[in-house]
């Protein structure tokens, strides 16, 4: 009841902040003559950045994802999904002069059905913007401080982890979305993925481009189960403590801005064995529960990107970016062992099109002997054949970002995934899946947001 309570006073104090400062703004404009001599200049500012600078920066992204299987898989068909996620970041200097300090709130909301698990069995996402809660979802309430002096900041509330760690810079600029957010990390590590957030608190130091983070954040299963407004803590079972180092650059301080983040994280959680139920057998072919274990888990990661070509030394707009990124546990009872990811993105191929990009990224999947050989006993006993899974997952990606409006983005995209997974659909698998060709387009409006979650 005390959380629910909270929860309907800080929604409650948004709604008045936000009233305020819409009503701050007006106020002055309500107190100005009619007629006026001599005849004063119009403000071209639209209410929205009349907003934003009286401190409520809103924002709302909505994408749609079309994708159909063409060859390879489970079976072949096509599939449509889609979200939107809005929300707003009020400066809380201007709204009620607590200097530094910041107060984030987003929603989303997500819809459609997925061609990964309905058509091709994997467990990755291959439409990034698809969510398997069609609901509404508090997917972020948080409370940011900066300490200038000290350089330090600190964010704390509603959050999730992997848009505070392992965050790569280019990932979701894709549509399907193995490092958006990390795939590893979000599975076996434990971190908490948009939109199920979990409390947590972040700690940042950043004296210059260099950096140290470390944060907490709860592990809660049943997150995923509720739109968000459920805070207690009674079913959570542990904690996920992340640490990050890095060095980071701009386009403010930098021609060729980079990204080096090295990082890990413990994992307090229990966990299950992806092979074994709780009597030491095959769950693939008798069934059971799956075996637990206690937590207690390691990994480890690398992330980096850099601009790497610009056609004009004094223009930022048009560049060459290149990314990667490699990650593992430190235990063997995951379904993981490796999660290498490289690409480039390539924006304003032509000085006519400056905002449209090309990108191509490729990432690397190797699943744990324990995976492959529960997917292997399902075959077994699904079809009585003796195939097997392939340990080497590749999940590969080209697509090309269309500017048709400032805020409306196409993005017709081909994929091709080479020795698919069924982790994402075990029912009445018969077969060892063959490389699966899928084609999609993307619609979607930008309204200050991220580009994908």
């Amino acid at each position: 009841m005390m959380f629910r309570r909270f929860a309907m006073a800080a929604l409650v104090a948004l709604a008045v902040l936000a009233a305020s400062a819409a009503a701050a703004q007006a106020a002055p404009d309500a107190q100005q003559p009619r007629q006026a001599t001599p005849a004063q200049p119009q403000d071209s500012k639209g209410p929205v950045d009349r907003l934003r600078e009286e401190g409520v920066s809103l924002r709302f992204v909505w994408a749609n994802d079309w994708a159909a299987s063409v060859r390879g898989g489970e079976r072949l068909g096509a599939t449509n999904g889609g979200g939107a996620v809005g929300g707003a970041d009020l400066d809380m200097g201007k709204l009620a002069g607590i200097d530094g300090g910041k107060m984030h709130i987003t929603f989303a909301r997500y819809y459609g059905h997925s061609v990964a698990a309905d058509d091709i069995g994997v467990i990755q996402k291959i439409q990034g913007y698809w969510y398997p809660k069609r609901q509404w979802e508090l997917a972020q309430l948080s409370w940011e401080q900066q300490f200038t002096d000290s350089h330090v900041n600190v964010l704390a509330g509603r959050l999730n982890a992997t848009w505070q760690f392992a965050r790569s810079t280019y990932g979701c600029r894709f549509v399907s979305a193995p490092d958006c957010p990390y795939q590893l990390t979000n599975t076996s590590g434990g971190f908490s993925g948009f939109p199920y957030v979990n409390w947590g608190a972040r700690v940042k130091y950043q004296p210059d481009a260099r950096y140290v983070s470390i944060g907490a954040f709860e592990i809660n299963p049943d997150r995923r189960n509720n739109n968000g407004l459920n805070w207690g803590l009674n079913n959570a079972t542990g904690v996920m403590i992340p640490v990050e180092v890095g060095y980071e650059t701009s386009f403010a301080n930098d021609p060729y801005p980079k990204h080096l983040k090295i990082g890990g994280w413990y994992n307090s959680a229990p966990f299950t064995d992806p092979e074994l139920n709780t009597r030491g057998l095959h769950r693939g072919l008798v069934g059971g529960t799956a075996r637990s274990y206690d937590g207690g888990r390691y990994g480890l990661y690398v992330l980096a990107d850099k601009v790497v070509w610009k056609p004009d030394a004094n223009s930022n707009t048009r560049n060459l970016a290149v990314f990667g990124s490699v990650t593992g546990p430190l235990d063997n009872a995951e379904n993981y062992t490796l999660q290498s990811t490289f690409g480039a993105l390539w924006t304003g191929l032509s000085a006519a099109r400056p905002n449209d990009s090309l990108g191509f990224q490729a990432t690397l999947f190797r699943f744990s002997r324990k995976a492959t050989g529960f997917e292997d006993d399902l075959i077994h006993k699904n079809s009585g054949t003796n195939d097997h899974f392939d340990r080497n997952e590749w999940m590969t990606e080209l697509n090309y970002s269309y500017k048709l409006f400032p805020v409306v983005s196409l993005v017709p995209n081909l994929q091709y995934i080479v020795h698919p997974d069924i982790l994402g659909n075990t029912v009445g698998v018969k077969r060892v899946p063959a490389n699966a060709i899928v084609i999609g387009l993307r619609v979607m409006v930008n309204m200050g947001g991220p580009g994908s979650q």
